[in-house]
């Protein structure tokens, strides 16, 4: 946690330093609803006291926190969360990727952070499957949990899509489902971000039964989505540009570590 308040120490400083004004943004009169994932470690979860913590939530309370827009957090599941932005009832979600149906309700930030796609298995299975491609995975007869909805890059979509591919998919409503099915061997792996699964595994008290597999399926950055019939272009372009600004900040770094973006400074790069 001490990073993390120094990250938020970090943009308070820059703010006071900068020229620009982050004054409320009229369209921040009313409280910001952002949907957050209930297991979806180390970004959010949903505590035992009702609270929310994370990477992720830590993250954005401060950053606007900082432009002085309030904001309010709401748990539900991925597609329920999906249906209600496009009907403009939630505001924004974050971990969002860009796909030509979501630009048709939502609007999406500068690139925040990345998320990389993999498989999870039981730490027994991994060497077990040496799979090259998710043609394996129907060659093999294995069955993949996957979290409804949930966009997981344009081979796995390509998948999906493969009539073939049916018998092997298995619906989740949430990750710690997932998890519970795969230790009790009724799906064969989950795909998912790897380091969420594994964190997720480890707070239900499984750390050492997984592991991930080393078939990458995607890696991407991903945004904030917001809606585009509650969220105005001025009030993103203002969050886009206090973004770009916590993204190049030490703190920032050392909280996303590798799944940070990662800022050249152009002066470096000319040296």
């Amino acid at each position: 946690m001490q990073s993390i308040r120094y990250f938020i120490l970090s943009i308070i400083f820059w703010i006071a330093a900068s020229p620009v004004s982050f004054a409320q943004d009229s369209s921040c009169a009313e409280p910001l609803k952002i949907r957050f994932s209930a297991d979806y470690l180390p970004f959010s979860h949903l505590e035992s006291d009702g609270t929310l913590s994370g990477i992720d939530v830590e993250f954005i309370e401060g950053l606007f926190q900082e432009i002085d827009c309030p904001v309010s957090f709401v748990v539900m599941p991925f597609k329920r969360a999906i249906f209600e932005l496009a009907n403009g009832d939630i505001d924004m979600m974050p971990f969002a990727s860009i796909t030509e149906e979501r630009k048709s309700f939502a609007f999406f930030s500068t690139p925040y952070r990345n998320e990389t796609v993999g498989m999870v298995f039981r730490k027994e299975d991994v060497d077990k499957y040496r799979l090259t491609s998710l043609d394996d995975v129907i060659e093999r007869g294995l069955v993949l949990g996957h979290e409804q909805s949930a966009y997981r890059g344009e081979f796995f979509k390509a998948f999906l899509e493969n009539p073939a591919s049916k018998p092997h998919v298995f619906n989740v409503v949430s990750a710690s489902e997932g998890i519970k099915m795969l230790s009790a061997g009724r799906i064969d792996a989950m795909v998912e971000m790897p380091a969420a699964t594994l964190a997720m595994a480890a707070k239900m008290g499984l750390p050492d039964r997984f592991a991930e597999h080393p078939l990458l399926l995607w890696s991407d950055p991903v945004h904030f989505m917001y809606s585009k019939k509650s969220v105005s272009p001025e009030l993103i372009a203002k969050v886009d540009k206090a973004l770009k600004a916590a993204v190049q900040e030490k703190a920032y770094k050392t909280l996303y570590g590798s799944m940070g973006m990662h800022v050249i400074d152009p002066k470096a790069a000319l040296n």
